[in-house]
């Protein structure tokens, strides 16, 4: 049967302008879903589409930042702008007085909920100390912290470093993907320190916990759904769930395990806390796992990178080390001995600024609406003021204000003379107006980081006897020859990638 000679037209037309109508459909979603909220349409954004991009290829996210975000902000002297992620629009702190007013301030800027979707938080889950609040987060500071101070396990660093040393003499050509032989290390002394368990990942790269802890991550890191959460829901990623679930079961089961067989390490010092549930023990636990073992090794990797990269710096580090350590007879340093190597810890401080652990932090929330004004430049120009509504998600960007020029100047070159005083010695306790407050790795204020000690103790230590024992240097074909490159992580880790380094014993 024919259409009426009226409804030829029509369909005629309709073949012919469908295409268009569905382009029209199209940009009307993509501008519905990238709308800026009316609340934050004044604040100044960073494109889009570069953004949507850098997602989309698995670019890391100190990478996206150096690439997008600070040419950006430096192009238009803002000290924040707004950053499209996890389906919404996020205020990026470049700034490090704002972002050390909020970091000092927990009851107006507490710790935002995430999303539903991200399998990152179903991992660690949300009664930890991360994300807990008030109260309950109290009660799990009193309890990580009161653990992590019983001792420092300088012992157990210096043992398994004699294990890692072991491992890498055994290589024929001492050419080694150090990335991962420092995750073996790290994960081996989170275990035995934090957890009184060897999970023997030095002697055994693939056994099993360590195999599906890595299958774990790499079925959560799909970058697609950390752009748009709301997908998990379209696309229900059973596979993925389920591994999570396993994997957390593994924890409990450690867990438990500990309850019965009690020792010297930080999960039995937090067992003796009294109104703790299971739930929120493993929760902590699992973050301590991932943050004690993951930051540092991409911490130590990035440090033997940047040694290796500048091997004066590498042989200055080394004479110092030698010198300090003159008169132990042990080759394993001590308290005593780290107080002699301010250069070291220099070294430690630069490379956690040029390639910070964790890229930027956990969003605070605004219980109110607040105005925020820039630091401005060096040159009297004051800065910028800008009113952030009640309600809004706000980021410190670590990466951002690491290389934030105003800070530090010629950002991208290893510096550790920036932290060291005219006499030579470690700069730590600077003035709070100097810009060396601008360092933020650990965070600051009541929030920050738990196992900073523990952590700076670890790299210390086996840099410290690597560079005793060892020298190294960059393969000439490296990747990493033009700058270190870090792989892409849901959790924001600049976690360097395939960064292989040859290794070769002292002689002397």
């Amino acid at each position: 049967m024919s259409l009426p000679a009226f409804l030829e037209g029509v369909q005629h037309d309709a073949v012919r302008y469908w295409p268009a109508l569905v382009t029209l459909g199209v940009v009307w979603g993509v501008r519905r879903l990238f709308a800026v909220p009316k609340d934050l349409a004044h604040l100044p954004r960073v494109p889009i589409l570069p953004t949507l991009w850098s997602f989309l290829s698995g670019e890391s996210d100190d990478a996206r930042i150096k690439r997008l975000v600070l040419p950006y902000a430096n192009k238009h002297g803002e000290s924040l702008v707004l950053v499209f992620a996890f389906d919404r629009w996020i205020v990026h702190v470049l700034d490090y007085k704002i972002a050390r007013d909020i970091f000092e301030d927990i009851e107006r800027y507490p710790k935002e909920v995430p999303p539903d979707g991200l399998f990152i938080w179903k991992l660690v889950g949300y009664t930890n100390i991360i994300l807990a609040n008030g109260d309950v987060w109290k009660r799990h500071s009193k309890v990580v912290k009161t653990a992590l101070n019983r001792t420092v396990p300088l012992d157990d660093f210096t043992g398994l470093a004699r294990q890692l040393f072991s491992v890498m003499k055994s290589s024929a050509t001492g050419l080694l993907r150090w990335d991962d032989h420092t995750m073996r290390y790290t994960l081996d002394a989170v275990g035995t320190t934090a957890m009184g368990h060897n999970f023997e990942a030095i002697e055994d790269p693939h056994s099993s916990f360590v195999s599906q802890y890595h299958r774990v991550m790499e079925s959560i890191s799909n970058p697609i759904f950390l752009f748009f959460p709301r997908l998990a829901k379209i696309f229900p990623q059973t596979k993925s769930l389920q591994g999570i679930e396993d994997m957390k079961g593994r924890f409990t089961e450690l867990l438990e395990e500990k309850k019965l067989n009690k020792g010297n390490d930080m999960l039995t010092y937090m067992l003796e806390e009294p109104g703790v549930t299971d739930e929120e023990y493993r929760d902590n636990v699992i973050v301590f796992f991932i943050a004690g073992h993951d930051t540092t090794a991409g911490s130590i990797s990035s440090l033997t990178y940047y040694l290796a990269m500048n091997p004066k710096l590498q042989q200055r580090a080394r004479e110092e080390v030698l010198e300090a350590m003159k008169d132990n007879k042990t080759g394993e340093p001590t308290m005593d001995d780290f107080r002699r190597m301010p250069y070291l810890q220099a070294c430690i401080r630069e490379t956690l600024r040029m390639n910070t652990p964790i890229t930027y932090l956990v969003p605070r929330s605004l219980l109110e609406g607040q105005t925020f004004t820039g630091r401005g430049t060096k040159a009297g120009v004051p800065g910028k003021s800008y009113f952030v509504p009640k309600g809004a998600s706000i980021i410190h960007d670590l990466t951002g204000i690491h290389y934030n020029e105003l800070y530090w100047p010629d950002p991208h070159t290893f510096k550790p003379e920036r932290f060291m005083n005219t006499a030579g010695g470690d700069n730590t306790d600077a003035t709070k107006d100097s810009d060396v407050q601008a360092w933020l790795p650990f965070a600051t204020g009541a929030r920050q980081c738990p196992a900073r000690n523990f952590a700076l103790y670890e790299i210390r230590t086996l840099v410290a006897m690597l560079l005793r024992e060892w020298e190294w240097e960059l393969p000439a074909d490296s990747p990493h020859r033009k700058g270190i490159i870090n792989g892409f992580s849901p959790f924001a880790l600049s976690l360097p990638k395939n960064l292989y380094i040859q290794f070769k014993r002292r002689k002397n």
